[in-house]
């Protein structure tokens, strides 16, 4: 295929809005958490439109890196229907999903446990947990275990 073949059906799927976003207005692959990502055919698979416009633009994503929107929501753009390439950068697995809004994001945020005491331990496991509660946990334990 011939690249310059490329750049123009991609420039055809594009819509430029307002602030600055390439909207992709060509196939997605449907809904999924975090809202659907634009699919440009490169001639051989399918690729996800801001990677695509992202590497035309600097080259390959170097090895262990993916695509992240780090300009979105916090400067206004579309997210993951986004392909300009200005709008992601290549990052780590970790700081990509950390970033995001799921569980392990959600959670990792967390400074405090439910019941207001800040997190200041780490058991062997990882998990963060508030000194004050585990310590009325244990006491809690042993007087029912006495009883």
């Amino acid at each position: 295929m011939v690249y310059g073949t490329a750049v123009r059906r991609f420039a055809e799927k594009i819509e430029v809005l307002e602030n600055g976003c390439w909207r992709w207005t060509g196939a997605t692959n449907g809904h999924r958490p975090g809202g659907p990502r634009g699919l440009f055919w490169t001639g051989t698979r399918f690729q996800t439109a801001y990677r695509w416009a992202w590497e035309a633009n600097n080259g390959p994503v170097p090895e262990g890196l993916e695509m992240d929107h780090y300009r979105f929501p916090d400067d206004g753009c579309i997210g993951p229907l986004c392909a300009h390439p200005e709008h992601v950068r290549p990052v780590t697995h970790r700081e990509n999903v950390l970033r995001g809004n799921g569980p392990s994001a959600r959670n990792a945020r967390k400074t405090a446990c439910p019941q207001g005491h800040p997190y200041d331990r780490v058991d062997s496991r990882g998990v963060r947990y508030c000194s004050i509660c585990r310590a009325e946990y244990s006491r809690t334990y042993r007087a029912t275990r006495a009883a």
